[in-house]
């Protein structure tokens, strides 16, 4: 794991999405009232456990977007003694899942001496909870931002990147490719109110959970992608 503040650490991985390597980040905060809050967990590899553990306990494992699912169970099954939060849409996909918490308005103010939150409304494919970790002045997304600036795809890969990827919005610094078509956003005024909340935190990075971290101009940025969204 890569260490990006006193209690924030990053690990990198990666999946399959097709040919096509799909870049994944998990994200770990010593939380202020102590044990571990493992954003986005990834394969729980020996030696990702064995970094873990060195941190502490595990307190907290957030799937905190319906699509970030696959290794919630494992990580649960590790850590029982660690509460399980999942976006609405999770449990579906997990059916296996047991003894999670809803991430809701309640349910993230647990956080509130480390972080504020945000849930994405108007948008149930995706659900997604967004995190302000205000001592790093870190904004920690899941599907809401992507950066795929120096990911570089190769063999069959670079093809299928080229002529299918990026035409559906897996490109550059970019929204999640599905709120790219209009008909994902079931109510534009819920979802607007939502990137109008997150813009007003004060941040200056963003911590991606797909492609590189966003250290420069990060407020600037996620302002020009909510442009598309937000005006008229």
């Amino acid at each position: 794991m890569r260490q990006l503040h006193d209690n924030l650490w990053v690990h990198e991985d990666s999946m399959k999405l097709g040919p096509v390597n799909l870049p994944l980040r998990t994200t770990v905060v010593r939380l202020a009232a102590g044990g571990l809050w493992v954003h986005s967990p990834t394969t729980l590899s020996a030696e990702l456990r064995s970094q873990v553990d060195e941190l502490g306990p595990v307190s907290a494992v957030l799937g905190p977007s319906n699509g970030h699912n696959l290794w919630l169970r494992d990580w649960a099954d590790a850590y029982p003694d660690a509460t399980v939060y999942v976006t609405p849409g999770i449990p579906k996909k997990q059916p296996a899942l047991s003894g999670y918490q809803l991430l809701d308005e309640q349910t993230s103010a647990t956080w509130a001496d480390d972080f504020d939150a945000n849930i994405m409304g108007g948008v149930p494919f995706l659900d997604e909870c967004v995190f302000l970790h205000r001592a790093s002045a870190s904004l920690i997304v899941t599907d809401l931002v992507h950066n795929y600036r120096g990911q570089e795809q190769v063999g069959f890969a670079k093809v299928v990147t080229k002529l299918v990827m990026e035409p559906m919005g897996f490109k550059d610094i970019c929204v999640a490719p599905p709120l790219r078509f209009k008909f994902m956003i079931k109510d534009r005024s819920a979802f607007v109110a939502f990137l109008e909340a997150v813009q007003r935190w004060d941040f200056d990075r963003i911590i991606v959970t797909h492609g590189d971290i966003i250290e420069d101009d990060a407020k600037q940025t996620l302002s020009r992608l909510c442009e598309r969204f937000t005006r008229g």
